[in-house]
């Protein structure tokens, strides 16, 4: 049975998997072995405190841990799962064996051992009988994140499809997006930790937890407890055999039932506001329903307020709060980019939209009224919070004028982007668990993030100016700026998107049902695909990398030392332009910035480039 499922999750990898996805794995990879190559690295660091070593590694044992919980979340299902066996008289204990060593032959789990390896490393630092005690710890430990990530994945599965899932989901989405964007910050709190050693509550906690029981054995052998040896690892043994049983439970027979979204009575469903009535407030009426009950739909509205509010937690290392009251031009900023595939979001839905021909301009105005209602007051109540926590009233002309530009242009951005590079998504019946399996909406994120940014910039530079000017009157005058580029936002771009539906309604359906554009020069297996779908995996390689030069070289080694000379902190972290001479630290900033907008536009010349060539095939 083990054979046999090894090789059939080879044959299911080796027939699945695109070049797309070849391109990802293999940077996920890249980076997993410098990830692991660090972990050992830190066993045979010397740290300044004696419990220092100790500390960080549980840490790290536990990132790892977590990254094992939350990254099927990301990465899809695994190739071989319970419900591909559910009508083979399988016992489930043997299906469960067997789909454990398959998901042991994977190159992330060579990884993980890879980076488990600092146990070793670290035994071999106190005596002969911690190495003999590391080695079946690091077995057990390996266990444990394997069969974590299963049990997380089969329950994660049942709530998936609930707005429970989905809220769930988009919160996990967005703490992981705001730790890639925002990692610097954690870089300067490692730097203070690792200076000042972690708060004895911190430390006891993350020693408490599971990842940590084979280095509190291996220590305690280090030592010559044996009662603080063999007690960790039994415990660890107790709860691997635990998960194990829970696993094999939850691979039951029948497929697990779905959580069904009951709509409102019928009793309910007559009663309209007069607010509500004709045809914009009719739409509107039912895309506020679909905003409440589809669970994509509550990962957009979770996804960007969450994000806003963990970016804003990370400062808090160092007392910062003035990033809270932004939140909410953050999380408007954010909604508009994870909501620019609208019309994709409903998949074929769009025919019930043709085919009332004069309607079109009713849609795209209800289907920006409930994005505004949705997300309006929501995004400035964060801004009053975050205002209020901050305390500091000389912000609030800011954080207003972003916010309101970010709602008038995020509403009127949207909704073009929706249409005019629209991306055809499942039907929302056949949507899968996976955020990644909905349709790649990568290239419009991106595209809408900076063009809404950019809609952002008019009243922030009215701000901007009043502030240098010391003219308050010219710092309040950004509110009015922003009202009407936001205004400007939604009026013109809204026309213009209902005028492309209304033009090119059946191509977009068309595209919507087949996933092919109406020409048919282009390839078959090309066809409908983004261009990161179509782009060969050398050249998706090299995109990838160079929007990671991008970030790197433009947000913490270029615009991070910037803020911090101008502050005038002499704190030097780990940003290269404060660690040589002070009149050479302005060009390496200066040619940090330019590296990462050198790496942003490598980035987006190749994404152009593909883009061109499928174009130019059709």
């Amino acid at each position: 049975m083990v054979g046999v499922l090894i090789r059939m999750k080879l044959a299911v990898l080796r027939h699945s998997t695109s070049d797309s996805k070849m391109a990802l794995s293999g940077l996920g990879w890249s980076a997993g072995i410098c990830l692991a190559v660090t972990t050992v690295i830190l066993a045979f660091l010397d740290f300044s405190q004696p419990r220092l070593l100790m500390d960080v590694l549980a840490v790290t044992f536990a990132l790892w841990a977590l990254g094992w919980i939350v990254g099927p979340i990301f990465a899809g299902e695994p190739p071989l799962n319970g419900e591909h066996f559910h009508r083979q008289p399988i016992p489930r204990r043997t299906l469960a064996m067997g789909l454990l060593a398959a998901a042991l032959v994977a190159v992330t789990t060579a990884i993980t051992v890879l980076a488990f390896g600092a146990m070793i490393a670290f035994a071999a630092r106190l005596s002969w009988q911690a190495v003999l005690v590391s080695i079946p710890a690091v077995v057990l430990l390996l266990l444990l994140v394997v069969l974590l990530s299963r049990v997380v994945t089969l329950l994660f599965r049942a709530l998936a499809r609930s707005r429970i899932g989905g809220a769930i989901t988009a919160t996990v989405t967005a703490a992981i997006v705001s730790l890639c964007s925002f990692s610097w910050v954690l870089m300067i709190g490692i730097y203070l930790l690792l200076e000042y050693g972690f708060p004895p509550t911190f430390s006891t906690v993350v020693r408490a937890l599971p990842s940590s029981w084979g280095l509190l054995a291996v220590e305690a052998a280090g030592r010559g407890d044996w009662l603080w040896t063999f007690g960790p690892l039994l415990a660890l043994a107790v709860l691997v055999a635990a998960l194990f049983a829970a696993w094999s439970a939850l691979l039951g027979p029948q497929r697990l039932a779905r959580p069904v979204v009951r709509g409102s009575s019928a009793r309910e469903a007559v009663r309209r506001p007069r607010l509500f009535r004709g045809d914009v407030g009719t739409i509107c009426l039912k895309e506020l329903r679909t905003w409440w009950r589809d669970p994509m739909r509550t990962q957009s509205i979770v996804l960007g307020p969450a994000f806003a509010v963990i970016t804003a937690l990370f400062p808090l290392i160092f007392d910062f709060t003035a990033a809270f009251p932004f939140v909410g031009a953050a999380g408007a900023l954010m909604a508009a980019a994870t909501c620019a595939n609208l019309y994709g979001q409903d998949g074929t839905a769009l025919w019930l939209t043709l085919t009332v021909p004069g309607k079109e301009k009713a849609d795209v105005r209800a289907r920006q009224l409930a994005w505004l209602v949705v997300f309006g007051p929501l995004t400035l109540l964060l801004t009053l919070a975050g205002s209020l926590l901050h305390g500091d009233p000389d912000l609030v002309p800011w954080a207003l004028a972003g916010n309101l530009a970010a709602l008038g242009g995020g509403s009127g951005l949207l909704i073009w982007a929706s249409v005019a590079v629209l991306v055809p998504g499942p039907d929302p019946h056949k949507s899968k668990n996976s955020p990644m399996d909905h349709g790649d909406v990568t290239g419009q994120s991106f595209l809408m993030f900076f063009l809404v940014a950019l809609a952002m910039c008019p009243a922030l530079g009215v701000a901007w100016a009043g502030h240098a000017l010391e003219q308050p009157a010219l710092l309040w005058a950004s509110l009015p700026v922003a009202l009407l580029t936001g205004v400007l936002s939604h009026v013109l771009l809204g026309s213009v998107a209902a005028k492309k539906l209304r033009d090119n309604g059946p191509e977009l359906l068309h595209l919507m049902r087949s996933g092919a554009p109406s020409s048919t020069a282009v390839s078959e297996e090309e066809a409908g695909k983004s261009p990161f779908e179509t782009m060969s995996a050398a050249r998706q390689t090299l995109l990838w990398t160079a929007m990671a030069v991008g970030i790197l070289g433009l947000f913490p080694q270029g615009l991070a030392p910037l803020g911090i000379k101008l502050s005038g902190s002499t704190d030097k972290v780990w940003f290269l332009a404060l660690h040589v001479s002070d009149p050479w630290q302005w060009p390496v900033i200066v040619a940090m910035v330019l590296i990462g907008v050198t790496g942003f536009w490598a980035a987006y010349w190749l994404y152009r480039a593909e883009k061109n060539r499928i174009r130019s095939a059709a």
